[in-house]
């Protein structure tokens, strides 16, 4: 029988080998922007089997023992459809080997015509795959009969004994599988497609679940982990294709989308939240001098920009419930939250926002334009979102300003129509104090005293008291007194005893003087007594306590004991004696206070164990102390018994095993005082395992000690790196309350190990994220901090360091932008040399995205005509991002003069860190000229640290009173100039 294989026709192309195929012959390509893949990065993203690649797999399996075969897989777009049956024709058996190792492959290069395969499937041999990667080209694009003519000879093909196996990769839309798998209608026959489809799909799903999610986020390929961490409701492979894709778009958008585009960045950098109305982008981008100029335009330029990208994402996507429309994330994070660069809006964004925003977001706005210094749109926002809390906030930043009259006159407005009465109160009292206006506040809060406002009265005393009129004050105190406020009666009962004097102005007191003293404050003293003992009488309360104390400080302990005599004894008052007890103790006397207990105890007085305890721990006799701790714990009270646990661990030496002890005894009493308790004193001294044990049961208890503070005393006991790895096991959330505790590499890298596990990050992603819990910023992922505007980190240089070498180490498998902080974090370092080794590894030629990055570590090591080169090719691109790095460098090598004219080159392109960094060139040369202009635009963009600078100036007055005044009072306008005058109409106020 002849053998020769059937000779390929014209239109035929030959398989190729599986193992050399490369992915890019396939259809696969990888993530790139504008078509330019990251090459740093390998071609594929890392791989995780999930369960549709167990079945995909056993049907690889069938093929490789020698079986003919088809599946379908069957997935709604960018769901990974195509990487599923790649990962399928590549899977190993159990010894490592490739199962389809020697196979071939059909087509060479995807994709091919319905014509080629059928031309092609006459010279397919056995193991051989067949990839048909949307297969609705070959059975439903094409027309009926082609498909299923194509259908028919792949039928054919998988029958034929001769040539098995084969094996057919396809997949398909949900869509076209209904087509081409529903029952003939209309007279078109697809009945070998379907025969050829039936039973073949295997789904793909459209999210991932939950634990694959959690797998995804521990990929230690950057582009995956940050996908799932990122992706809304599982969509983690359409997030990392969508990321790619939405660049490239808003690269190539249209001039009118453009400007929608630009209205969007903008607002949500001036404040507004990341949904906006179509009213919003309407009125917005007709605004905009680019903008779409008729509605029709408008709609059209929407519609460009809520068309999907390759994963289903648009550029705006719009909200189903709000009718609003809002970035992508990936976008969102890239233009606005985590922006390189600040942007000061232009001025015809305000009005629109005016006109049209309210809520929530007009309050954003405001603290945004505060933030920025725009005072007066900062003031117009507050008022427009009209709330009490944005009155209240509205009236601390006019008081700022020194605008004193306003901010009081928007806490009167509240006061006056019952809106955050007490806040209103307190702020506007605080802002008239601090002007030394204690008679506007008499006027302003006296009515209200009246009226019974203890807030006000509170204030109303302070306001008399400062203006040297007590007794109008003591009046005040004696209301309050009369309405139950005990620190009022004591305030008055204690004005009503004259002070002790001793020496006068002719000198010391004879002893007839102090006498006639003594006898008239034991006056002052019982009209005192009887004013309380009334008042005790009309509130119904026990003031004895009080009456003590008073007693104590006008005439001494001996005086207190006459008077508890006389009220154990002749008032039948047996509780006298603990009071007596409490003060005898108090002076030193615990012998005799003791005797006074054992009287008290004999009465029957409940506490005298408590008092007893007490007694003894002042007498710094514990043992003592604590059995009558215990008794009184038994008695239901078991404070005692705590604060003798805390004597006992505070002792010297100390005592721990006693403190837990007395602690464990009083946890049937007070269990969260106690399991508090215990765990700080076991932390105290190091007991590890029974500082984390209490520190639960505190926590069960609802009464857990702070647990920084359980980390701080380990951490001294010389438990650090247990103390911050249990810190990460038990707290959720951030590591900045106990970050100062890392104080070097090997104990940052377990913290981050740590990290890890709880989080269930990639290592790198752990690594950044510490280390930005060291800086004491949140991690944002964003490269070139300085350069950008995010102004300079406030943490101490060691910290620095550390956070530089964290993110080193997080380099080497993480994001680009990872990379690119690292870089940035040891610059900031000054660690110049180690910079440039992590710009140039494992990169034949420089990333343009680190090119900027470069030529400021070459000017900081002082290879200045190497990154003027460079510096001068970034600014013919219009790349102005190194300008202030590479100005930095510069001065630091002393080169003054060409420091400033760089710095001055990219203040002129926009850059706002090169404009602070000029500001700061002028003032350390002496030269103010526009100085404060530099700082002022600089603050308008947003940038933090212009405002200390800012500040600087204006405590030094530099000669320029009036601008500084005008500054701090009306602030920056749209274009970062200082203001003119303008003013605020405060709702109701004219009225009032």
């Amino acid at each position: 029988m002849d053998t020769t294989p059937e000779r390929i026709p014209p239109l035929a192309t030959e398989a190729v080998e599986l193992v050399t195929c490369h992915p890019r012959q396939l259809e696969i390509a990888p993530l790139s922007e504008a078509g330019q893949p990251d090459e740093s990065l390998p071609y594929l993203t890392s791989y995780r089997r999930r369960a549709h690649d167990r079945r995909l797999a056993s049907i690889v399996e069938a093929a490789a023992c020698g079986t003919s075969g088809i599946v379908t897989v069957v997935g709604g777009p960018a769901t990974g459809k195509k990487r599923a049956l790649l990962e399928a024709a590549y899977t190993k058996g159990s010894d490592g080997q490739l199962l389809l190792y020697g196979w071939k492959i059909w087509p060479g290069l995807s994709p091919r015509n319905p014509e080629e395969l059928l031309a092609s499937a006459k010279g397919f041999q056995r193991n051989t795959v067949v990839w048909l990667p949307s297969a609705e080209r070959d059975f439903f694009v094409c027309g009926h009969e082609k498909g299923n003519e194509v259908a028919d000879s792949l039928r054919n093909l998988l029958l034929d004994a001769k040539r098995a196996p084969i094996l057919i990769l396809a997949s398909l839309t949900p869509e076209y599988w209904q087509d081409l798998t529903a029952p003939p209608e209309g007279g078109v026959d697809r009945s070998h497609v379907h025969l050829l489809l039936q039973g073949t799909s295997i789904t793909v799903p459209d999210t991932f679940t939950e634990t694959e999610v959690t797998r995804a986020l521990a990929s230690p390929d950057p582009r995956v982990s940050e996908a799932a961490a990122n992706a809304p409701n599982g969509q983690v492979i359409q997030t990392l294709v969508a990321g790619p894709a939405l660049r490239t778009r808003c690269q190539r958008i249209s001039p009118f989308a453009r400007a929608i585009l630009d209205f969007v960045i903008e607002a949500r950098h001036a404040g507004h939240g990341p949904a906006m109305s179509w009213t919003l982008l309407r009125k917005g981008a007709h605004a905009f001098p680019d903008g779409p100029d008729t509605d029709e335009s408008f709609d059209k330029a929407l519609k460009e920009l809520t068309t999907p990208v390759r994963g289903g994402v648009a550029v705006l996507t719009k909200e189903t419930k709000t009718d609003g429309y809002r970035l992508a994330p990936c976008l969102d994070r890239l233009y606005a939250t985590e922006a390189p660069k600040p942007i000061l809006p232009r001025a015809s964004l305000w009005p629109v926002l005016l006109e049209t925003v309210a809520g929530h977001d007009s309050l954003d706005i405001a603290r945004e334009c505060r933030r920025r210094h725009l005072l007066e749109l900062s003031a117009q926002f507050y008022l427009q979102n009209g709330t009490p809390r944005a009155h209240l906030e509205l009236a601390a930043m006019l008081a700022k300003a020194e605008r004193i009259d306003e901010a009081v006159a928007l806490c009167r407005m509240l006061t006056r129509i019952g809106a955050e009465v007490e806040e209103a109160i307190s702020q506007g009292a605080h802002i008239l104090f601090e002007a030394e206006r204690e008679k506007d506040v008499l006027d302003w809060l006296g009515p209200l005293a009246e009226t019974g406002n203890r807030s006000a009265a509170l204030r109303v005393e302070v306001a008399h008291i400062r203006c040297s009129q007590p007794e109008r004050a003591l009046a005040v105190h004696r209301r309050r007194a009369e309405n139950g406020d005990l620190r009022s009666a004591a305030y008055v009962a204690a004005s009503m005893v004259s002070p002790e004097i001793l020496v006068d102005s002719r000198g010391p007191l004879s002893a007839e003087d102090r006498e006639k003293q003594r006898i008239r404050r034991r006056k002052e003293l019982d009209k005192a007594v009887r004013w309380l003992t009334g008042l005790a009488g009309r509130l119904e309360c026990d003031l004895l306590p009080l009456i003590t104390d008073l007693t104590m400080d006008a005439l001494g302990i001996d005086a207190v004991l006459e008077m508890l005599s006389e009220e154990a004894t002749d008032y039948d008052l047996p509780g006298a004696y603990l009071i007596g007890a409490e003060a005898l103790s108090a002076v030193g006397r615990a012998e005799e206070a003791l005797t006074w207990v054992e009287s008290a105890r004999r009465h029957g007085v409940p506490g005298s164990a408590a008092v007893a305890a007490r007694v003894n721990l002042r007498a710094r006799l514990l043992d003592a102390a604590q059995q009558c701790a215990l008794e009184s714990a038994a008695e239901g009270d078991a404070a005692p018994l705590i604060e003798v646990g805390y004597a006992f661990a505070k002792s010297d030496p100390p005592l721990p095993d006693r403190a837990l002890k007395c602690y464990d005894d009083a946890v049937p009493g007070d269990a969260p005082a106690a399991f508090s308790a215990a765990a700080l004193a076991a932390a105290r001294h190091g007991m590890l395992d029974k500082a984390f044990g209490y520190y639960r049961r505190a926590n069960l208890a609802g009464c857990a000690p702070d647990p920084a503070e359980i980390v701080r005393l380990l951490c001294a006991a010389g438990k650090v790196t247990e103390a911050l790895e249990w810190y990460v096991a038990t707290v959720p959330g951030s590591i900045a309350p106990v970050a100062r505790h890392i104080k070097d590499f090997p104990v940052a890298m377990t913290v981050a190990e740590a990290v890890r596990s709880r989080k269930n990050l990639p290592q790198w992603r752990a690594l950044a994220w510490v280390a930005d819990e060291l800086l004491g910023a949140p991690y944002s992922g964003t490269g070139r901090t300085t350069v950008s505007g995010n102004g300079p980190h406030h943490a101490t240089s060691s910290r620095l360091v550390l956070a530089g070498r964290l993110y080193k180490e997080a380099a080497k498998s993480g994001t680009p932008r990872v990379e690119e902080r690292a870089v940035r974090l040891l610059m900031d370092a000054r660690n110049f040399v180690e910079a440039m080794h992590l710009i140039r590894s494992g990169h034949e030629t420089v990333p343009r995205r680190l090119r900027a990055l470069l030529a400021e570590a070459l000017a900081g090591h002082g290879a200045l005509k190497d990154a003027e080169q460079l510096l001068e090719e970034l600014l013919d691109e219009d790349d102005f991002s190194a300008a202030a790095g590479v100005a930095r460098g510069f001065n630091l090598h002393e080169e003054y003069v060409k420091a400033q004219d760089i710095a001055e080159r990219g203040a002129r392109g926009g850059d706002v860190e090169s404009l602070v960094l000029l500001g700061d060139l002028r003032r350390g040369a002496g030269d103010q000229t526009r100085v404060l202009d530099l700082y002022c635009l600089a603050l308008a963009h947003g940038h933090p640290g212009a405002r200390l600078r800012i500040n600087h100036l204006l405590d030094a007055a530099d000669g320029r009173a009036w601008e500084h005044t005008q500054l701090r009072k009306h602030g920056l306008d749209p274009r970062g100039e200082i203001a003119p005058d303008w003013e605020i109409s405060v709702p109701g106020e004219d009225d009032g």
